[in-house]
């Protein structure tokens, strides 16, 4: 068996169907499909049921609902491939590249090969994800959002079964991104394709969305600590700078992200708490307002810095409207 493909599923609703198509598109018998069904309450499991009669290539997990985390670690519990594919169940393979992916998993010369990407947005908008020129591993971990999924990789299996790995279910987010770093610190070899094998669907409604701020903030400080144990062992001050400014950005990120979807009087207490969480005055100590840019991001540090709060609100809520898609998505009462 070369590869074992997951896919965690919760109401997988109108895209599943798609998602499953693109992996029966695989030409080749050497792979398996577990479907991990996480207790869905609507046609989900009667799908996945589907298409485990008409094609033996696909598995079928039913389970109570206990989350994305515990879903992967019950699909790497039964995976018999020599590489591990992960797939989000509202994505779906470009399957032109399958004889691509097949080729590097029966070469095996890799514990773990890298596909790109592409983002397809609710409106229909597609953004390619490619990678920098001359970008290596440690760079794209530590600098990048490139690696931050777990989806879109071969991984092979004997790195992730022989060290004990898995996803930490505790975590509502990061949780993958904090998967591949334990993964690349086990591994020997790399490679990144740049192509779009995967067409990966924008989510309003995923987990990051939905959780609160403050639980955010938790869990990317449970990355900010992996990472900089990553650090720890390639050590390179230049990466330290690109990180610490690229975890300024996921913070500012964050910040906006929330100031679009609450009130301005409760957008201010929310900030005005989260300025005192460690990871952001660890992540604002690691910076300096000169080495920030463009302009933006210097003034998004004063306000920070300086303990604007409401200068924040309305500076964050502003940008949230101005972002692409998000007029009309806002809370504005004060």
């Amino acid at each position: 068996m070369l590869v074992s493909v997951v896919i965690p599923v919760y109401n997988g609703g109108e895209f599943l169907r798609g998602c499953l198509e693109s992996v029966e598109a695989c030409p080749s018998p050497e792979i398996e499909c577990i479907m991990v069904n996480d207790g869905s309450e609507d046609g989900t499991k009667g799908l996945c049921q589907e298409f485990s009669r008409k094609d033996t290539r696909f598995r079928l997990i039913d389970k109570e609902n206990s989350g994305v985390s515990d879903s992967r670690n019950r699909g790497l519990a039964i995976a018999a491939g020599d590489y591990v594919f992960f797939l989000d169940a509202d994505d779906y393979m470009d399957a032109t590249h399958w004889r691509e992916i097949l080729a590097h998993a029966a070469a095996g010369a890799f514990d773990m090969v890298e596909f790109g990407y592409c983002d397809l947005s609710v409106s229909g908008d597609v953004n390619e994800k490619a990678f920098p020129e001359g970008c290596d591993v440690a760079r794209a971990l530590l600098t990048t959002t490139l690696l931050n999924t777990c989806w879109g990789k071969l991984l092979r299996r004997e790195v992730i079964s022989g060290n004990g790995l898995k996803f930490r279910e505790e975590l509502k987010t990061c949780e993958d991104a904090v998967f591949i770093l334990d993964f690349v610190q086990k591994a020997k070899s790399f490679t990144m394709q740049d192509c779009c094998a995967i067409y990966h669907r924008i989510n309003p409604g995923g987990a990051m969305q939905r959780a609160k701020l403050e639980n955010k903030l938790s869990d990317f400080g449970a990355l900010f600590e992996r990472r900089l144990l990553y650090l720890s062992e390639n050590n390179d001050e230049q990466y330290r700078k690109a990180m610490y400014r690229q975890s300024f950005s996921v913070i500012t990120d964050l910040l906006r992200t929330h100031a679009g979807k609450q009130r301005l009087r409760d957008v201010r207490k929310d900030f005005a708490k989260a300025m005192k969480d460690p990871v952001v005055q660890t992540i604002m100590a690691g910076c300096t307002i000169r080495s920030l840019s463009p302009v933006y991001k210097k003034i998004e540090y004063m306000l920070m810095s300086g303990g604007f709060y409401a200068c924040m609100a309305a500076y964050f809520k502003a940008k949230w409207r101005l972002t692409p898609g998000n007029a009309g998505h806002t809370k504005d009462k004060p």
